[in-house]
C-alpha cells in the first residue's frame, strides 16, 4: 500500500505542474476513507479523514466492481460542485479504490466552445449551400423567363401581322365588293374576326401585366348568361365551320335568366378557352355546356382535338408558355389568366386530358340568380324595409332608391335605434350595415334572443365580399357591397324576398 501511494504521490506532482488541482484518495471496499491528499472541498468532499463514509460522493464506482479492467480513466464529471468537471482515474485495488481527481473544468468549456463554433460552421456552411441553391434555382428562372418573353416577343409580331394583313387585306376586298352584298358580308365576319382576335390578344397582355402587379378587380353585375353566349355563339360560329369543325352550344334548363357575376371576365375566359379548343382541333368539334345549380354556374368546354401529355397539363398555365404542340399559336397566356381571374372569382379551372382523346375545360363559380328589374321591382313593391347605415349619404342613397321602388323606408342611423324600429315597425326586411367585428354579431345576436323573423341583410363593402361566408356565419342573410347601382340594388332585393318567399 505504501508504494502504491508513493505511485501516487509522483502522479499529483506531475498534475500538479500542469495545474489541475489534483487531489487522490483510497477508499476500501465499502467507500470508507483510508487516506487522502489534496484540495478535498475543491470537488466537494465536507471530511476525508479516516473511515469516512463517502458513498453518496462516489456513486460512479458502483457496478465497477465486476470490470475486468483494473486502471479506467473517467472524463468529464459532473461532480456537483462549484461547477467543477472532474476527470478520476480510478485504479481497482484487492481491498477498495485509489481514486486521483483532476480539474478539467476548463479543458471541457474550451471542447464546448469548440464543439459549438464547429456547429456554427456547419450551420453557415448549410445556409451558403441552401442560399447557393436558391441563387441557381432563380437564375434558371430568369434565363426561363427571358427565353419565355424572347420568344414571345418574336410569335407576337407573327400574331399581330397575321390578323393585321386579314383585316387590311378583306377591307380591300370590300371596298370592291361594295355592290355584293353577299360577298361584301363575307368581307365584313373576316375582319371582325381577325379584330376579335387582336381584341383577346390585347385584353390578355394587359391582363397579365395587372396580374403580375395584383390589380385584377371584379365588377360583378347582373349577367344575362343566354345573352352572352349567343353572342359568344355568333362570333365563333364561322371560325368553326372555316376548320371544319362543328361546335355545339348546351344550356342546362335550370340556368336563371340573370346570374351575379363579372360579364365581361367570364366572356374572357370563355373566349380563351374556345379559342384554345377551336385552335387545336383538327377534326371533330366543339362543345360548350353551361348549367346551374345550388347557386353555381358549372362550365365544360370539351373539343375531340389532339389532347395534351400528362406532364405538360400543368406548365400550360405558366405564362408565355405555349406547350409542344406544332399548331402551338398565341402570346401563351390565355390559359394563365383564365385560371386567375377564375380563382379570383371564387372558382378555378381544370383541365382533363389524354393523347388522341381530346381535352375537356372545366370550371365552377359561385354566381347567385337575379330577377330583371320589372320583376324585383314588383317583388319590392309595398314592402317595409329598415336600414341602419352610419354613414348618413349611404343612408339617404338607399332611401330614395328603395322609395323609388315602391317600398315603405324606416331608417336609423345606429344599431340601437334600429332594434326600437325593429319591434315597432315589423319590417319586412332589414338592411345594417357591417361596423367592425365584434360589433357585426350584435344586430342577429339580439334579433335572434327577441326571436324576430324578419330577413337581415348586411351592407358592407367589397373586401367583405371576399368574406361572404363569414358574414352569413354571423348571423345575416344575404350581403350587399358597396358602391351601390340603382338596378342592381334593386334587382338583388327583389330576387331575395322572391327566394325568401319561396
Amino acid at each position: 500500500m505504501q508504494e502504491f501511494i508513493a505511485s501516487l504521490r509522483r502522479y499529483v506532482a506531475k498534475l500538479h505542474a500542469l495545474e489541475r488541482r489534483p487531489f487522490y484518495l483510497l477508499v476500501d471496499s465499502q467507500y470508507r476513507t483510508i487516506y487522502g491528499s489534496g484540495p478535498a472541498a475543491h470537488y466537494g468532499f465536507v471530511s476525508i479523514e479516516p473511515g469516512t463514509d463517502l458513498t453518496d460522493k462516489l456513486l460512479f464506482l458502483v457496478g465497477m466492481e465486476n470490470s475486468s479492467q483494473k486502471v479506467t480513466k473517467l472524463p468529464f464529471l459532473d461532480l456537483g460542485h462549484n461547477a467543477v468537471t472532474a476527470q478520476v482515474l480510478a485504479v481497482k485495488l484487492k481491498q477498495g479504490w485509489g481514486l486521483v481527481f483532476t480539474d478539467v473544468t476548463q479543458d471541457k468549456n474550451e471542447r464546448l466552445r469548440y464543439q459549438q463554433l464547429a456547429h456554427e460552421l456547419a450551420l453557415a456552411h448549410a445556409k451558403q449551400q441552401k442560399l447557393m441553391e436558391e441563387l441557381q434555382a432563380a437564375q434558371e428562372a430568369l434565363e426561363k423567363a427571358s427565353m419565355l418573353k424572347s420568344q414571345f416577343i418574336g410569335r407576337m409580331s407573327h400574331e399581330f401581322r397575321t390578323p393585321l394583313s386579314s383585316i387590311l387585306g378583306f377591307a380591300e376586298l370590300a371596298r370592291e365588293d361594295m355592290d355584293d352584298n353577299g360577298r361584301l358580308h363575307t368581307d365584313l365576319q373576316a375582319i371582325t374576326r381577325a379584330g376579335q382576335y387582336l381584341q383577346n390578344l390585347v385584353d390578355n397582355l394587359i391582363d397579365q401585366a395587372v396580374i403580375e402587379n395584383d390589380e385584377l378587380t371584379l365588377r360583378p353585375a347582373a349577367c344575362d348568361v343566354k345573352d352572352m353566349v349567343a353572342g359568344l355563339e355568333e362570333i365563333f360560329q364561322s371560325t368553326a365551320q372555316q376548320r371544319g369543325l362543328s361546335l355545339a352550344w348546351w344550356i342546362g334548363p335550370d340556368l336563371p335568366d340573370r346570374l351575379w357575376l363579372d360579364e365581361l371576365r367570364l366572356r374572357q375566359v370563355l373566349i380563351n378557352l374556345i379559342n384554345n379548343a377551336i385552335k387545336y382541333t383538327d377534326e371533330g368539334g366543339v362543345t360548350v355546356s353551361l348549367d346551374w345549380h345550388d347557386d353555381q354556374l358549372s362550365v365544360d368546354i370539351e373539343d375531340t382535338g389532339r389532347g395534351i401529355q400528362k406532364q405538360e397539363l400543368e406548365t400550360l398555365f405558366e405564362p408565355f408558355n405555349q406547350g409542344s404542340g406544332k399548331a402551338s399559336r398565341g402570346a401563351g397566356l390565355g390559359l394563365s389568366i383564365s385560371r386567375e381571374i377564375l380563382q379570383r372569382m371564387g372558382g378555378n379551372l381544370r383541365l382533363h386530358s389524354e393523347p388522341g382523346h381530346g381535352t375537356r375545360a372545366h370550371f365552377k363559380l359561385p354566381a347567385g340568380a337575379r330577377m330583371d328589374t320589372a320583376q324585383s321591382t314588383l317583388a319590392l313593391e309595398g314592402k317595409k324595409v329598415l336600414v341602419v347605415e352610419k354613414d348618413q349619404d349611404t343612408r339617404q342613397l338607399l332611401e330614395i332608391y328603395l322609395a323609388g321602388a315602391g317600398c315603405n323606408v324606416v331608417a336609423a342611423q345606429n344599431a340601437e335605434e334600429g332594434l326600437r324600429a325593429l319591434e315597432t315597425e315589423k319590417p319586412d326586411l332589414f338592411l345594417a350595415g357591417l361596423r367592425g367585428e365584434p360589433d357585426d354579431r350584435f344586430v342577429p345576436q339580439k334579433m335572434n334572443e327577441a326571436k324576430h323573423t324578419c330577413p337581415i341583410i348586411a351592407i358592407g363593402t367589397r373586401e367583405d365580399r371576399a368574406h361572404y361566408r363569414d358574414v352569413l356565419n354571423l348571423g345575416y342573410d344575404d350581403l350587399l357591397t358597396k358602391p351601390f347601382k340603382r338596378t342592381d340594388l334593386v334587382n338583388d332585393l327583389g330576387a331575395f324576398l322572391k327566394l325568401a318567399k319561396a
